[in-house]
């Protein structure tokens, strides 16, 4: 348990603690000013009188945790987009259908619906105003022949409306989902005049997005199937857009998602092969200082190349203090180093916090940090292939302990067999990623040779066809398992005492436990069960009626459809409400 009692973790608790609260907490830039004023004067003469009187109090640990908590109020309000002045929901009365001269850039492409093109796009101006913020654009396939390019100028005349709310209970909420990424408003073109401009890049960003441009059109022109490409894209350059709904889902149910979006994985894969490729500088002269540094330039080259998406940004910035402090040769407890980096990032983007991937991410390598050295203790072999596989299949399981409860939170589900997908697929992983990035190289100069890109397609083609061999055994696929808030949050409470009891075995850590362990079975398993619910849902299903009388844990349905097997409405329903029984 020595790694608890590190302050930097407490604070990084609390500054989480903070970022929450502002949801439910609304205070102005000044109070929360003063605020933090205050508790730096209190912790200064608590500190004073400790040191006058020669005591130990805990009052000046929890006026900090305190302050920690205010800064992460603070933080979220001056982070927040909406606290400009020039934000577009400042300049417009309301949404409503007046049309509006906008004039925006083109920020990142999204995955296209059947009916639109997706967008993010910056404004720069509404009618002869200057206006920020970001804006969710549809653009209407029938409208436009071409897609738009990422940091193109477009200039139309289109009104700014609302995200249509969840219309269904339990259904996924998008308008709340990009309200945590900041947007908040949406534009349409359909029919209306656009004027395109093409404009060279003038930041940082907009050259490392017109440089991946450059490299997914020379990756076009391989011969690599189309499945093939999407995934080197997707591992190499973080753009997932052009994957298909069938591989997508395969991957979700062999539980091998979290390979399709660049992160802690593949920083992590990319830092072990530049420390082996880096390894003779060590010999000379502040060698350790030029690899260290060389390390820092391609992560975050890598970085900027993948766009600087939050998972990239969250996992380089991870992984670059790890090599700082081993570069330094600085003995540091990970776990210390993980919550640097979290308070960094929290603090430029409180925003993270309500990041899933964020979530996933530092659950799962605080849970290897932690959980590993346990296993390390419990099995362990010579042979040093067989050992490697065995710590493949630790890291596997510990990784799976920590984020399990948000898996399950989130996604409903749990692949069984997770540790066969990982010990064949990241092994697979660390080949392409390295052959990748040479491909990669490679293509610039156009040396590419034929037989790598072979050796490529071979083993995408055998990644996909393994996760789709995983993914058809569905009797091993956990799937529709409610899961709410309170099970997440008493899930954790399980782990973290179950880790203090497994640390300092005594009665009173054992009661606890208990006591945590009990009140998952009641508030979570049972309560649903016991509490009586008589309900009428009216559902919303575009020229359709849908009909659900729910009586307990059973759910009645009344319609018109042809079937509703895997119907995406119901199946939301019935693990919200944590039905047991549909006729």
């Amino acid at each position: 348990m020595k790694a608890f009692s590190y302050p930097i973790l407490k604070l990084t608790i609390s500054l989480a603690i903070g970022i929450i609260a502002s949801d439910y907490i609304e205070q102005s830039v000044q109070t929360l000013l003063c605020c933090i004023g205050l508790g730096i004067v209190a912790l200064i003469l608590t500190n004073y009188y400790c040191k006058k009187r020669k005591k130990i109090l805990f009052w000046p640990s929890l006026i900090v945790l305190f302050i920690s908590v205010f800064l992460g109020l603070f933080v979220s309000k001056i982070q927040s987009p909406t606290f400009s002045n020039s934000h577009y929901l400042h300049q417009i009365k309301s949404t409503t259908d007046d049309l509006h001269e906008l004039e925006f850039v083109v920020q990142k492409r999204l995955k296209s619906n059947l009916y639109n093109h997706r967008y993010y796009v910056e404004l720069i101006r509404i009618d002869s105003v200057y206006g920020s913020g970001t804006l969710l654009l549809n653009v209407s396939k029938e409208s436009v022949e071409t897609e738009f390019k990422n940091n193109s100028r477009v200039i139309t005349s289109t009104a700014i409306q609302e995200v249509k709310k969840s219309l269904n209970p339990y259904q996924f909420d998008y308008r709340n989902y990009l309200k945590r990424h900041g947007i908040y408003n949406q534009i349409s073109i359909r029919n209306e005049p656009v004027l395109v401009i093409e404009q060279a890049p003038k930041t940082v960003r907009a050259y490392a997005e017109t440089f991946r441009e450059q490299l997914i059109h020379k990756l076009q022109k391989q011969p690599f199937s189309p499945s093939e490409s999407a995934i080197l894209k997707a591992l190499l350059l973080g753009q997932r857009q052009d994957i298909s709904s069938d591989t997508y889902e395969d991957y979700a149910k062999a539980g091998a998602i979290h390979i399709l979006a660049i992160s802690g994985l593949h920083v992590g894969i990319i830092l072990i092969i530049l420390q082996f490729l880096l390894k003779p500088l060590r010999f000379f002269r502040y060698g350790k200082f030029l690899q260290t540094v060389l390390i820092l330039c391609v992560l975050w080259g890598f970085a900027m190349l993948a766009g600087l998406s939050p998972s990239v940004v969250r996992a380089v910035t991870m992984f670059s203090l790890f090599a700082i402090s081993k570069g330094l040769k600085r003995t540091t407890n990970p776990l210390n180093t993980l919550a640097i980096s979290a308070f960094i990032l929290l603090l430029i983007r409180p925003g993270f916090c309500f990041d899933v991937g964020f979530q996933l991410s530092y659950a799962a390598v605080a849970s290897i940090v932690i959980v590993k050295p346990i296993f390390d203790t419990w099995w362990s072999f010579k042979n040093r292939i067989t050992n490697w596989v065995l710590d493949l299949l630790k890291v596997s399981i510990a990784a799976q302990i920590g984020v399990l409860p948000l898996s399950l939170f989130y996604f409903h589900q749990f692949p069984g067999l997770f540790f066969v997908t990982n010990l064949i697929i990241i092994p697979c992983l660390i080949l392409v990623l390295g052959l990748g990035i040479l491909a990669l190289v490679l293509m610039l100069i156009d040396k590419l040779p034929e037989f790598l890109v072979e050796i490529l397609g071979k083993l995408i083609q055998f990644m996909n066809e393994f996760v789709a061999w995983v993914a058809s055994k569905e009797s091993l696929l956990f799937d529709q398992i409610s899961f709410d808030f309170k099970a997440l949050v008493l899930s954790y409470l399980i782990l973290f005492f179950g880790h203090l009891f497994y640390h300092k075995k005594s009665f009173k850590n054992l009661m606890i436990l208990g006591i945590a362990v009990l009140s998952f079975q009641l508030f979570a398993r049972q309560l649903p069960s016991i509490v009586p619910k008589h309900t009428l849902v009216v559902f919303h299903k575009t020229k359709h009626s849908l009909i659900g009388f729910q009586t307990n844990q059973h759910l009645e349905i009344h319609h018109d459809l042809d079937t509703i097997e895997n119907n995406r409405t119901v199946n939301d329903f019935k693990i919200g409400a944590a039905i047991c029984l549909i006729s």
